[in-house]
């Protein structure tokens, strides 16, 4: 399908929102740089280009819009027991917010794209099995990683 949308487009904001009016299967290649579930939250310091931008980066269940959950529970089993699997809420909410943008990116990805996800060992490998879910494990081609 061709995109409703011209190339090279910045959006700002969050990338669900964005993402949900956007045609399916139009785009070839997707990068993906989310949080790293650092726990933390984090300000661009003073006098910097980006002064005044800033991020939460703790995550709650209480902060998860509860029909995501419903969704994934509902249309999604394999990916539901994927964030079942995880240790804490902490971790599971970190996992519900990437897993719904997840699952609007495999909407948008043509059959022939690629799609590469940046993240730290914090949650790497809950990530990998969430990606595993969502694309289907076959899928995976391969690791990157830069040191």
């Amino acid at each position: 399908m061709q995109p409703n949308w011209e190339n090279q487009t910045i959006w700002t904001g969050d990338n669900l929102d964005i993402m949900r009016g956007m045609n399916s299967e139009s785009i070839d290649l997707i990068y993906l740089d989310p949080p790293f579930k650092s726990n933390a939250n984090h300000a661009a310091p003073i006098g910097s280009k980006a002064a005044g931008a800033e991020f939460k980066d703790t995550w709650t269940l209480q902060g998860i819009n509860i029909t995501w959950l419903d969704l994934i529970e509902a249309k999604h089993a394999r990916l539901w027991r994927v964030i079942q699997a995880a240790m804490t809420d902490n971790d599971k909410s970190y996992l519900i917010y990437i897993a719904a943008r997840l699952l609007e990116m495999h909407r948008l990805l043509k059959s022939t794209g690629s799609i590469y996800l940046h993240c730290d060992p914090t949650m790497s490998h809950y990530l990998k099995l969430v990606m595993d879910a969502v694309f289907g494990r076959g899928n995976f081609r391969n690791e990157i990683i830069w040191y």
